[in-house]
């Protein structure tokens, strides 16, 4: 989708994260992942105002919805393309959860040169709930098939994946330290109580030591764990956490007042 409002305003690219669409940035009650529904996991907040409902007027807006089975070079190509789009102007990638991998390997690969790269909860160092599901694929296909189709994704963003290490070697790393990183993420767990989620807020009692920080209230926001949501560029100064968790981060005003504030520092320069 594109919101173009005027040539002298700059641009916002919002990146979304694994198994979801665009529509996170819209009309988040409406989307889903896999077989969670964001309307039922965001019953209990309050006023839900959607990202690109805040960022309109102030920029022009860009965003698309990757093949939910793409990889991260797939989707990073696609966010090139969008980039080749908006040509020459002052651009700002906005990314959640798996996005933020998405803008920094674009960067990598493509030699891009946003203004700056703001992440929301994303897995820089990966995801140790990746590492489960990889871990029992096997199982977790008969139980959930459809699941399959997401596995090489999925594994990409296993905390000893390939890509990971890829991502975050010195000669990868150095093609993008040019450019201002900001991390934003959660460290609550606590969801609507339903089905898996309900697990997840008491898994912490029934496993103790053997919970994965992900799963961990303090530790992490359901997904990702908050010792690999900062980038190895992402200085302390750069580095907001937050009580919120995974999917809330989308709504929160905190969450918002904080990006406005990195906004506005960036184009008034």
């Amino acid at each position: 989708m594109i919101i173009h409002t005027s040539e002298k305003k700059p641009w916002i690219v919002l990146i979304h994260g694994f198994g979801v669409s665009e529509n996170v940035w819209f009309d988040p009650v409406e989307e889903k992942v896999l077989f969670l529904s964001f309307k039922s996991l965001l019953k209990n907040e309050g006023e839900i105002i959607p990202f690109a409902e805040r960022l309109k007027g102030a920029c022009n807006i860009a965003s698309w919805s990757q093949d939910k089975k793409s990889t991260i070079d797939e989707a990073a190509y696609e966010l090139k393309n969008i980039c080749d789009f908006i040509s020459n102007k002052k651009v700002v990638f906005l990314a959640h959860s798996r996005g933020g991998l998405v803008a920094r390997r674009a960067v990598q690969l493509f030699n891009l040169k946003p203004e700056a790269i703001i992440c929301l909860s994303s897995p820089h160092y990966g995801s140790c709930f990746a590492d489960i599901v990889i871990r029992y694929k096997t199982i977790l296909t008969v139980f959930l098939p459809s699941i399959k189709e997401f596995l090489k994704p999925i594994e990409e963003l296993s905390s000893i994946s390939n890509f990971i290490k890829a991502l975050n070697a010195q000669d990868a790393l150095k093609k993008e330290e040019h450019i201002p990183h900001f991390d934003i993420f959660g460290n609550s767990t606590n969801y609507v109580k339903m089905g898996f989620l309900n697990i997840m807020g008491s898994i912490e009692k029934i496993f103790r030591k053997s919970t994965i920080d992900e799963w961990k209230n303090g530790y992490g926001d359901g997904f990702v764990a908050t010792r690999s949501t900062v980038s190895p560029l992402t200085p302390p100064e750069h580095t907001y956490i937050l009580p919120v968790n995974h999917l809330n981060i989308l709504i929160d005003n905190k969450t918002w007042n904080i990006v406005n504030s990195i906004l506005k520092k960036i184009f008034e320069t």
